[in-house]
């Protein structure tokens, strides 16, 4: 992808870039086809999230890990409640 750079003045709106979007395709955008992009998004954070945990786990203390364990422990509780 290229990169197209642009020069504005924050306080004149008109040297804004217009957006380029296909105005069709997102007025015909179905809101079924919204929330599977939405789960989609939310499974790939968690995702991100689980594998960014496993490397800050290692630079974790004994004692950092354990009171981490306990604080996951009792976020699944709320959660299940």
């Amino acid at each position: 992808m290229s990169t197209t750079r642009v020069k504005i003045d924050p306080d004149d709106p008109a040297t804004f870039p217009e957006g380029r979007i296909d105005a069709a395709k997102v007025d015909s955008t179905t809101e079924a086809e919204i929330g599977l992009q939405r789960r989609e998004d939310d499974a790939e954070a968690m995702q991100d999230v689980a594998r960014n945990a496993k490397a800050d786990r290692a630079d974790l203390s004994p004692a950092d890990r354990r009171a981490l364990s306990r604080l996951v422990g009792t976020i699944k509780k709320e959660e299940d409640s």
